[in-house]
């Protein structure tokens, strides 16, 4: 019996890991990244070809990249091994943990921060209980009351979004407003797009990440003057690096040290010219810690009760 069981142990791992597609060190010989997408296609594209690159350059090994359409492809395609690497925001990361063991190694720091806020935003500063001042960045802000927002549509991003939704409806929740029943939710796509539809006068109130202005900006310059944040949320763990369940710890490692040391090397370069700046507005990353998504999570089981 146990000569068969070892047979049929050997027959298991050949056919799921097959020699010919791992090289020397146990790895396999190509990894695939793949990278929902926060730009147009064409930024998408000039600045995920260099990561990948720079990633094939450091671990030894093609590395080719994908673009989903959105997170819940990319958590398939690293849960079913379609894809080996990829940056995931907190509520997907949180359910690819759950649902396929998909693991985050890396946390994003963003202006020496490894979190951050949902910020609601509106273009009618009658809705504000103090004085509209101007913030360290001179973008327009007040202290407001979320239940204005009771019976208002409100420019939501993506139902799947941790700051654009998951966040900011838990903070209602926690304000007497069912994000559900007490106001008409419309899901624009972008934290870009939510700012903009406050922008243009399409909605009186929309949530995005704090502070998506400063992202809007270059393309819109008065962002700052017509757009005024009046409430936030608690804070947010930051997104992350993920890799599917299976990749060899050492490979693991390694593709940690690729992701800092590109952080490191591009760390005086203009902002503009840091690639993962210019994809996610990340300025470096720290190892994850345990139950560093138990947040998200806990957010994400009240709003389904």
């Amino acid at each position: 019996m146990r000569a068969a069981f070892l047979t049929l142990l050997a027959v298991s791992l050949a056919a799921c890991c097959p020699g010919d597609q791992v090289d020397e060190r146990g790895w396999p010989k190509e990894l695939v990244l793949g990278l929902v997408p926060s730009l147009e296609a064409e930024a998408m594209v000039d600045n995920l070809g260099p990561l990948a690159d720079f990633l094939s350059e450091e671990l030894g090994m093609p590395v080719t990249s994908f673009v989903p359409q959105d997170y819940t492809g990319l958590v398939e395609a690293l849960g079913t091994g379609r894809a080996d690497i990829g940056m995931l925001p907190p509520f997907a990361a949180m359910l690819g943990q759950r649902r396929y063991d998909i693991e985050t190694i890396l946390i994003s720091v963003r202006n020496g921060e490894t979190g951050y806020r949902s910020q609601f935003m509106t273009n009618d500063p009658s809705v504000c209980n103090t004085p509209v001042v101007r913030n360290e960045r001179g973008y327009k802000t007040c202290e407001g009351d979320v239940r204005v927002l009771a019976g208002e549509t409100v420019a939501f991003t993506d139902p799947n979004s941790t700051s654009g939704f998951l966040f900011p409806s838990v903070h209602l929740m926690q304000h007497g407003i069912d994000p559900q029943k007490d106001v008409d939710g419309l899901f624009v796509g972008g934290h870009d797009s939510a700012a903009l539809a406050v922008y243009s006068g399409d909605v009186r109130f929309a949530v995005a990440y704090d502070d998506v202005r400063l992202f809007v900006e270059p393309q819109y310059p008065d962002i700052g003057e017509e757009v005024i944040t009046f409430a936030h949320t608690e804070m947010i763990p930051n997104d992350g690096v993920q890799v599917r369940p299976g990749l060899p710890d050492d490979l693991q490692q390694a593709i940690k040290d690729a992701f800092v040391k590109l952080t490191e090397e591009q760390a005086d370069l203009p902002r503009e010219e840091k690639v993962l700046w210019v994809l996610y507005e990340i300025d470096g990353f720290v190892p994850a810690t345990e139950g560093l998504y138990d947040p998200v999570r806990d957010a994400y089981e009240l709003l389904r009760e």
